[in-house]
This record gives C-alpha cells, sequence and structure tokens, in this order.
C-alpha cells in the first residue's frame, strides 16, 4: 500500500497534467487577490446573487472550479494505470484487487480533501493580509461553509474513482467527466421548459446540481438543503465505493 501511494506520488510529481492542476489552482486564487473579484468555472446551471457577500465568501461559492481541476489528479493516480498497462502487475505480483481498489480510493479522496481545505485556507489567509477586512469574512463565517461543502467534494470524487474504473480509457474518462455538468444542465434546462416536467426540473434537477448546491451551501440555504445536501453526497461516495468495488473485484481487466 505504500509502496502504491509512493509510486503515485512520483507520477504526479513528473507529471504535466498535475504541472497544469498547481498552475491553475494557483492563478484561481491569484487573479481574484489581485482583482479584489471573485471568479472560477461556472457552467451552465442556475446561478445565484452572491454580490451581498464578501469577497472571501463569493470564492466559496465559485468552488465548481474544483470539480475539473479534481479530473486530474483522479486520472493521474487512476487513469493512468489503466493507460500505461501496469495495473496487471501490479495486482499479480505485489497487492490484490481489493487493496489496490481501497488504495486508491482512499489516496484519490484524501489527495482531494488536503488540497480543497488548504487552497481555501491558503486563499484566506492572503486575501485577508492581502485586501484586509473589507474583503474577508472571520474565519469561522468562512470556513463553515467550506466544511459544509466538503461532503459534496468527497462525493463527486468517489463518482470520479468510480468512472476511472468502469471505463478504464483515459479518453472516456476525460470525455464523459468534462461534458457531464454541462449535459446535465442542457438536459435539466430543457425538460424545464416541457409544461408536464417543468416542476420536477425545478425542484429536482436543477436545485440538485452541484454547482448550484455549492453556491447555495456557501451562501444561504435552509437547514432541510443542507441536511439534503449532505445526504447526496455521502449518498455518492457510499454508492459510488460500493459499485466501484464490486466492478473491479469481478471483472476481467482488459
Amino acid at each position: 500500500m505504500i509502496n502504491m501511494i509512493k509510486a503515485d506520488l512520483y507520477r504526479m510529481l513528473k507529471s504535466k497534467g498535475m504541472w497544469f492542476f498547481w498552475g491553475a489552482l494557483i492563478l484561481t486564487y491569484l487573479v481574484t487577490l489581485v482583482y479584489k473579484q471573485a471568479g472560477g468555472i461556472n457552467l451552465g446551471g442556475p446561478s445565484l446573487d452572491s454580490s451581498a457577500y464578501k469577497m472571501d465568501i463569493q470564492m466559496v461559492a465559485h468552488n465548481f472550479t474544483y470539480y475539473y481541476l479534481f479530473i486530474i489528479p483522479a486520472f493521474c493516480i487512476i487513469t493512468a494505470d489503466f493507460s500505461a498497462k501496469t495495473i496487471k502487475n501490479t495486482i499479480t505480483s505485489a497487492i490484490s484487487r481489493k487493496q489496490y481498489f481501497i488504495t486508491k480510493f482512499s489516496f484519490t479522496e484524501l489527495f482531494h480533501v488536503a488540497v480543497f481545505l488548504l487552497g481555501n485556507l491558503l486563499f484566506y489567509l492572503v486575501n485577508r493580509l492581502v485586501n484586509g477586512t473589507d474583503y474577508a469574512s472571520s474565519f469561522s463565517t468562512f470556513f463553515q461553509p467550506v466544511l459544509l461543502q466538503l461532503p459534496l467534494i468527497i462525493g463527486f470524487t468517489a463518482l470520479f474513482i468510480l468512472l476511472a474504473f468502469v471505463l478504464n480509457k483515459a479518453s472516456l474518462f476525460n470525455s464523459i467527466t468534462i461534458i457531464a455538468p454541462l449535459l446535465y444542465a442542457t438536459i435539466s434546462l430543457v425538460l424545464y421548459g416541457i409544461e408536464g416536467t417543468k416542476d420536477f426540473a425545478e425542484k429536482i434537477l436543477l436545485k440538485y446540481e452541484l454547482n448550484y448546491m455549492l453556491q447555495l451551501l456557501a451562501t444561504d440555504c435552509t437547514a432541510k438543503y443542507r441536511n439534503t445536501c449532505l445526504l447526496v453526497g455521502a449518498g455518492l461516495t457510499i454508492l459510488s465505493f460500493l459499485l466501484g468495488y464490486l466492478w473491479f473485484t469481478r471483472h476481467e481487466l482488459d
């Protein structure tokens, strides 16, 4: 297990994709700090007006950016093994399928959680030092929505892991993870425009779209909505783990 993690860390250190990942993450926060205006990736779905909040909270509301950034480390940790055809040698000579899956799942989750928390915390500290309290909330006000978003971060990371193991092809993994949010938003908006499905699209599909959930958790939501979002994150994590584990341990490797 330790050797697998060391190998993954070494590969990530050498990966051009991971250098792009770090550069994109730093640049996103740097632009916000310099121009004192929150920003990030926002595709397709509904958006909330967060102008009543200080800039640091507005930036937390833009944490959907992490969805696209986290495709890269998930690819490096899992999909790269399938692409390089090294997975059979690893499993047959050193580790069982069960150990392999649990190690990859745990390491990917821990890496994403660590980056998400540290990225937000470092942004908060630098923003408070550079731009002052006019653009920074109290620490508790800032960190609470970050923690509320964490179950969704864990949930869509688990979904990435499931897709990586089921698809086991780089092109399919990248295509589906990149297109999925836009496709989901498009289908939701189409159904919203149809009288018979408008209510379902409005109350379910659009209301629980990932970008919208992250925005609402960062700004203002009811306890019921917050708890539902937490259940969505937990459900995604558990379901993705179980399906991924069963698929990987019972299917032949290509």
